[in-house]
This record gives structure tokens, C-alpha cells and sequence, in this order.
């Protein structure tokens, strides 16, 4: 069966295994027309705040300004994720029962691949947003959050797997 690519990338994030069918396809189309109308919501008043704010200050404020929006968009984000999040959960999107224990394997490997990954690429933007804000973080902060991570990721795995 061909999925398209936004519907491959939603299985991908939330660790679905199962098709899709016409209800659960018509549930995360309709999510995400709400998360982008959201976003695209945001994304005006975030543009007409911070030109007012730039109006208003004089320009050494625009790296603060700049920093501030960084971290809006990211709560912006966060947000979406958590009510896609909370969709993939009400409907049961997330659980399957395996058939056999080959296609169980293959997706407990591919639960540890993608949390590998992502664990990687978080690592590497909280190294890149500590070298743009010239931040002395230690290397505790990472350590701390690599452990975090895989203790969630475990718990998870527990949940999802066992």
C-alpha cells in the first residue's frame, strides 16, 4: 500500500506499526489541519509582536528579541506535537497487537533506532543553542539528560512492548 509521506512520518514519530485505514487517515488529517491552522495563527502574531517589539527597541534588544522568538517557536512546536500526541492516544493509534514474533522484533528495533536517533539529534541541538547563546554548560547537562532520555525511553519501551 502507498502512504504518503506525512502519514509515513506519523507513524514514524509516534511508533505506529499498524496500516492506516480510512477513519484513522480522515482522524490525523483532520489533527493536523487543526495544528496547522494553529501554527499558521501563531506564526502571524509572532511576526507582527516582534516587528512591533523591534519598532519599539532600539537594536542591540534584537538578539534578545531573536532568542525569544526561538524559544516561542519551540513551544509552538512542542505544543503540536502534544496535541498530536494526545490524538495518536485517545484513539489507540500507538498500540498492536503483534502476529508474530518476527514483526514484534522488527519493531522493537525500530523503536530503538528511532529513539537512538532522536536522542542524538536533541543532544546536537542542545550543544548548537549552548554555542549560539555562548553558554558554559558542563558536560553534567548532557550526561543528565542522556540518562533521563533512556529511562523514559525504557519506561516506554515497558509500556509499548512488554
Amino acid at each position: 500500500m502507498n502512504e504518503s509521506l506525512f502519514i509515513r512520518l506519523v507513524k514514524y514519530f509516534y511508533g505506529i506499526n499498524k496500516p492506516f485505514d480510512e477513519f484513522t487517515k480522515k482522524v490525523i488529517y483532520e489533527a493536523a489541519n487543526k495544528v496547522a491552522f494553529g501554527l499558521i495563527i501563531f506564526l502571524f502574531v509572532s511576526i507582527f509582536l516582534s516587528l512591533g517589539i523591534v519598532n519599539l527597541y532600539a537594536t542591540p534588544n534584537i538578539d534578545n528579541i531573536a532568542i525569544g522568538m526561538i524559544f516561542a517557536d519551540g513551544i509552538a512546536v512542542l505544543i503540536a506535537l502534544t496535541y498530536i500526541e494526545i490524538v495518536v492516544k485517545r484513539f489507540g493509534l500507538g498500540e498492536y497487537d503483534y502476529s508474530n514474533e518476527s514483526e514484534r522484533k522488527k519493531a522493537v528495533r525500530s523503536y530503538i533506532v528511532r529513539n537512538i536517533i532522536t536522542l542524538i539529534l536533541i543532544v546536537i541541538l542542545i550543544i548548537y543553542v549552548d554555542l549560539c547563546l555562548h553558554g558554559d554548560s558542563s558536560v553534567i547537562v548532557f550526561v543528565v539528560y542522556a540518562i533521563l532520555f533512556v529511562i523514559s525511553r525504557y519506561l516506554d519501551y515497558r509500556r509499548k512492548f512488554k
